[in-house]
């Protein structure tokens, strides 16, 4: 065999065939001479003390864009208890406090709101928060990102402005956000991402189309952005939740008799909990996940596993 058709071979398995080996197959890879082994041995295992990307403070940073809303409020200090100093938006009454409790810094970012003019999905948001982590750490070692905007409507129902503004707020956010925090994670050869996307982009929602389908879109930019930072030693994935007991879900649903019903249509009986919500999430930003990325993991009490699930009701 030539020298450039053995070139010509390799290349191709590295560019198709990799992610589709079994045991036996990836046993085939090795036996070409890829350097498995030496692409691992780049990125960082965690160990008993966790790495920092920080150049102050000798602790883990982590950046979370909503300390307000649905999960962000019980992450917060589930961090912070896990020695993390954070730099957060728009935090809510006590959040602050509760967290320097746990012996962190705290750093507020002005400027983004949670649902508002200036929402966490403007352009730039989360750049402003990387800037404010490298001024104040030199750096930062996991992020978690919300965008969020609920427009009702099957595909009938919805209008192209509607379907834009929901592109915007739900997709090009998630872009917006990615490009902001992958480099600097990237360039530091380690990193978490975490971007709370929806339950309903794995499974139709079809009162919300506009909305599940940019989700799904989202979900997938999320797996294409995690295979980009994986050989620089950074996780990136999505979570979705669905059917959560958030402070304004009885409001939303049409008071508590409406979300009994409803409740009765999960397949665990029940809504689920933010705090349930934030364990998880945590897990997946507190540094000793460096190996699992690319994932969609759905937090909907078992909405994803049903077969008959189209959905008729908001988060």
């Amino acid at each position: 065999m030539g020298s450039e058709t053995k070139e010509k071979e390799i290349e191709g398995i590295d560019r198709r065939h990799f992610l589709m080996a079994g045991a036996a197959g990836a046993a085939g890879i090795a036996a070409t001479g890829l350097g498995v082994n030496a692409a691992s041995a780049k990125t960082i295992v965690p160990g008993e003390v966790l790495h920092t990307n920080a150049t102050k403070g000798g602790k883990r940073v982590a950046i979370l864009n909503d300390a307000l809303m649905q999960i962000g409020p019980p992450l917060a200090p589930k961090l912070a208890e896990k020695g993390h100093n954070l730099v957060i938006a728009q935090p809510g009454k006590g959040l602050v406090k509760a967290c320097e409790g746990h012996g962190v810094k705290v750093i507020v970012v002005r400027g983004i709101e949670q649902e508002g003019p200036q929402d966490e999905s403007q352009p730039g948001s989360t750049q402003k928060l990387v800037d404010a982590a490298m001024k104040h750490f030199g750096g930062f070692d996991s992020a978690y990102i919300r965008t969020a905007i609920h427009t009702p409507g099957d595909v009938l129902k919805t209008t192209p402005e509607k379907f834009t503004e929901v592109y915007e707020s739900n997709f090009l956010a998630v872009v917006h956000a990615l490009q902001s925090l992958m480099p600097p994670l990237m360039d530091a050869g380690a990193g978490q991402i975490l971007v709370l996307t929806s339950a309903t982009g794995s499974q139709p929602f079809i009162d919300m189309a506009a909305y599940s389908a940019m989700r799904a879109a989202a979900n997938m930019l999320i797996r294409c952005a995690a295979m980009t930072a994986a050989p620089k030693g950074v996780c990136i994935n999505a979570f979705g939740t669905n059917f959560i007991n958030y402070p304004d879900a009885v409001k939303t649903l049409g008071g508590p008799d409406k979300m009994e019903a409803v409740s009765r249509n999960i397949p665990l009986g029940r809504y689920g909990e933010p705090a349930e919500c934030a364990h998880t999430a945590a897990t997946l930003l507190d540094g000793r996940n460096m190996f699992a990325t690319g994932m969609f993991i759905p937090m909907a009490g078992g909405y994803n596993t049903k077969a008959d699930a189209q959905g008729s009701l908001a988060e």
